[in-house]
């Protein structure tokens, strides 16, 4: 009676705190070169980088003993340095502050002018096994991450030092098509559920092909296919096997290109599988599926279902997630989040709710679609 009562207050506490930020009216925006600021438009914001930070304060409640114990927490906040290093090249780094420490998420290179045109990234990124992978886990829509993302590809996601290249197929229906390459070096067992190189010349390979495909100016389809290799966990593995993991990601976008700041509808399925070279059990898996729909300028409303395997076969779970999403300006997301987990070995239920606040201050590049 007692965590039911405390579970409820929280829900409606949350949801109070929604509706008066609502209400509230306009925000005030911060000035900007060419105003009455005080600080003039020069030419070293030319040449310095744009420097951004993005925070994420979250609050979580419930029973579920598989999320961090705190009650209210910042888990992390990014800071992102992007610049133009020059007409060919240019930089990104992002460290990401949290309780373990400052450390790089990312920290790239990319060179423009690849022959072919194509580009090529050297340095520490996000692999892009599949589509979800690709964003940082503050700046998703979610509290957390999709079951199977966090089993197969780590709570963080997975990430890889080396070199990525990236072309633009030619093809008879002139659509976006293109083919990425990634080779580096894995993170350690520690960081990845699945991958634990141990020697130099233990790399990650990855290989990637997308296609983009607008319908009409309101709507649009991306599809795409990845593969990963590497050396094998520790734990799921003898000595010389390697873990073989592929994905498959659908995303459908639409927006009212006469009412676009007032409805938009997401849709996103992403599939992920594994199959070693030895022990580890033939194939395993998961998938989770969401969409988010805007149903006026600054609300949104969404679900998610997932259901995944763990690599080593010890657990399988299934899980829904709906949030209500509050959006006062381009520069903060609030949201309400309640999620349940049913762990069908166990045959238990875990139950958690979640209050995300993203809020960012500078100009904050552009993410992946």
């Amino acid at each position: 009676m007692l965590r039911t009562a405390f579970f409820t207050s929280w829900i409606t506490s949350s949801l109070a705190l929604l509706s008066a930020l609502a209400a509230g009216g306009a925000i005030a925006q911060p000035p900007t070169a060419g105003s009455d600021s005080t600080t003039p438009a020069t030419s070293a914001w030319i040449a310095n980088p744009a420097i951004s930070v993005i925070g994420w304060f979250q609050s979580v409640a419930g029973n579920d003993h598989t999320l961090p114990a705190e009650a209210f927490a910042l888990p992390e906040a990014e800071l992102a340095f992007q610049s133009a290093i020059d007409p060919h090249s240019r930089a990104d780094f992002f460290l990401a502050a949290g309780p373990e420490g400052l450390e790089v998420e990312e920290g790239y290179l990319t060179w423009l002018a690849f022959p072919g045109g194509g580009q090529a990234k050297f340095g520490k990124f996000r692999a892009d096994l599949g589509k979800f992978n690709r964003g940082h886990p503050g700046e998703t829509s979610f509290a957390d991450r999709p079951l199977a993302a966090a089993a197969w590809l780590g709570e963080e996601g997975l990430a890889l030092t080396g070199v990525t290249a990236s072309i633009l197929i030619p093809n008879p229906a002139a659509i976006y098509w293109d083919l990425i390459a990634q080779v580096g070096s894995a993170p350690d067992s520690l960081a990845s559920p699945v991958f634990g190189p141990e020697r130099r010349g233990d790399v990650l390979v990855l290989g990637r092909t997308s296609v983009f495909i607008p319908f009409d100016e309101g709507t649009d389809l991306h599809l795409g296919a990845s593969y990963a290799s590497a050396r094998s966990h520790p734990a799921l593995r003898s000595d010389g096997e390697r873990t073989r993991l592929g994905a498959a990601d659908l995303t459908l976008r639409w927006k009212n290109p006469r009412r676009s700041i007032y409805r938009s509808l997401l849709i996103q399925v992403e599939m992920l599988g594994g199959r070693g070279s030895g022990d580890l059990a033939p194939v395993r898996g998961g998938v989770y599926g969401y969409a988010v729909y805007q149903f006026a300028r600054q609300w949104k409303a969404g679900a998610r279902l997932d259901r995944s395997d763990s690599p080593g076969g010890h657990e399988r779970v299934h899980g829904v997630l709906a949030l209500l999403q509050y959006q006062p300006s381009e520069f903060s997301t609030l949201s309400v989040q309640l999620r349940r987990v049913h762990d069908r070995v166990t045959d238990t239920d875990r139950e958690a709710a979640f209050f995300k606040w993203t809020f960012n201050i500078g100009p904050h590049g552009a993410h992946p679609y």
